[in-house]
């Protein structure tokens, strides 16, 4: 099944057209048709398109404005702060395509050096905070990197006022530059991350598809997402920029519900992206409640939403968003107010297929350039189909998610476990559930662990999850609640599977020690 999302049909994507910022969407597009053909091999540094769109917006304009640590930086200030270190940049003969490495917190040093980076058409390649920037220069054979402390190949920045001090020298690169590579970031992954090369083109045309939809004028942007990721980065920090939006940003990155409510009632607030597991946090707070009903827009992805969740997020502005780093990020979007288990929304940008075994591709201008691995850019062809390992379905209202391919097992009588359909079925039937999880003890047989939404939840007993897993069920030896503290998640609030399964299977072997 191949299903088509466009940058500019509402039609053709099942979404209504909100855009409120009809000359940002206008801006964005005219930059990206300056920006050439992809191509597989090599391409020369060409006319950068990010300059009359960051000239316009920035330039002695008091919005966009950044709010963080109670400062405001209006986007004049950016915009002069963003210049010190374009200076500074020249100064040191960095070229378009020299590869730097940006490692700061979420701050107005962070937009200022974002800002000159694309204004020299740098390739930035994104680390937290916490990274030990020095170690990431020779594997992305970056020239230098910009941190909060001083380094041999590092600037060391001032909060506000470009560089505090500057690099005792530049590294020589071994591989020539990447002037058609703007980003490189790393997916998610916990055990297999790898560098996404994403181009000016893959993230223009992903601000196109998705900038109309998001109703950002006169916003009000609480920002927790990482900007060093992709979510954060191109659907949440970009947009409110263009659009002149005021951004908020949350010092704790969403982890503390008492604090976001501070900043709404300090600041106001109309806007909010976000992980389910932020939104989950703010709906169990007293006063997060309403601050999640009263948004006026904001994009909820990065992990599957359950069913009670969907059920909550039906009666506000939120939408679903998905999609992966090599999709620059945007592959799919839901209306204001649509939601279901595990709903993914409708393809906006790109073009859509399901295989025949569920999974998800993709093809479009968002597929990225390729990876940066073994100390070099891998390219890849523009025109493949690119596919996701995400088991998905096409339901009435768009797409919904069945689980990863890769969390799939086979017993040792080489029989195949969906873990993650099945997974995703439990969850579907059983809306006591918050998450669950298939994994095997032995080798031989399944067992399953079941995350209730609270602690007085009733959960399914050993009969109901052998009928609810078919065939399978036959299998199952074992089943076992965990509350959700001791649910063990990865950052954006999926199952840490790997640590789940080994510390379930222990437990498994420590109750029943003769079992086969």
């Amino acid at each position: 099944m191949r299903m088509n999302g466009t940058s500019d049909s509402s039609e053709s994507t099942g979404l209504p057209q909100t855009s409120d910022a009809p000359d940002a969407v206008a801006a964005v597009r005219a930059a990206l048709d300056q920006c050439p053909p992809p191509t597989s091999t090599p391409a020369p540094a060409s006319p950068n398109p990010w300059h009359d769109l960051l000239h316009d917006r920035l330039c002695d304009e008091p919005l966009p404005a950044l709010i963080a640590d109670d400062t405001i930086t209006p986007a004049a200030s950016l915009w002069t702060g963003s210049r010190l270190w374009v200076d500074t940049f020249r100064a040191h003969d960095l070229q378009p395509g020299d590869r730097l490495v940006l490692s700061l917190p979420p701050s107005t040093a962070f937009v200022q050096i974002l800002v000159a980076a694309l204004w020299e058409q740098l390739t930035v390649a994104f680390a937290p905070p916490d990274t030990d920037a020095e170690s990431l220069l020779s594997p992305l054979d970056a020239r230098a990197a910009v941190t909060p402390d001083d380094g041999p190949h590092a600037w060391a920045s001032d909060e506000l006022a470009g560089p505090r001090s500057t690099p005792e020298a530049l590294r020589s690169p071994r591989e020539e530059p990447t002037p058609d590579v703007r980003f490189l970031l790393r997916t998610s992954g916990t055990h297999h991350g790898r560098w996404v090369a994403l181009s000016d083109r893959n993230v223009l045309s992903v601000l196109a598809s998705h900038l109309p939809h998001l109703a950002l004028r006169n916003a009000r942007v609480l920002s927790v997402l990482p900007w060093t990721h992709a979510f954060g980065l191109v659907l949440d920090l970009l947009p409110a920029l263009l659009a002149d939006a005021e951004l908020i940003r949350d010092p704790d990155g969403g982890r503390n519900p008492d604090g976001l409510v501070s900043l709404r009632d300090a600041w106001g607030t109309t806007h909010l992206s976000a992980v389910p597991l932020t939104i989950q946090r703010l709906l169990d707070h007293s006063a997060g409640r309403a601050l999640v009903r009263d948004l006026q827009g904001g994009i909820v992805g990065g992990a599957p939403v359950s069913a009670p969740l969907a059920t909550t997020l039906t009666d506000t502005a939120l939408r679903a968003g998905y999609g992966q780093t090599e999709a620059s990020p945007g592959i799919a979007l839901g209306a204001r107010g649509e939601w279901g288990p595990h709903y993914l929304g409708h393809p906006v940008g790109c073009n859509v297929t399901i295989a025949d075994d569920g999974e998800l591709l993709f093809d479009g201008p968002n597929a990225c350039v390729g990876y940066w691995r073994d100390g070099r850019l891998e390219r890849l062809d523009p025109t493949r189909t690119v596919h996701t390992g995400d088991l998905v379905e096409h339901g009435d209202d768009g797409l919904i998610f069945r689980g990863r391919k890769d969390a799939s097992f086979k017993l040792s009588n080489g029989r195949f476990v969906p873990a993650g359909v099945l997974e995703s079925t439990l969850k579907t039937t059983y809306a006591t559930l918050r998450d669950a999880l298939l994994f095997t003890p032995d080798g031989d047989n399944v067992a399953v662990a079941l995350c209730p939404q609270s602690p007085t939840a009733e959960v399914p007993d050993l009969d109901a999850l052998r009928a609810t897993l078919g065939s399978l069920g036959s299998r199952l030896v074992w089943h076992t609640t965990v509350a959700p503290e001791a649910w063990q998640t990865q950052s954006k609030g999926t199952v840490d599977r790997r640590a789940m399964s080994a510390s379930l299977s222990e437990a498994y072997r420590s109750k029943t020690p003769s079992s086969p």
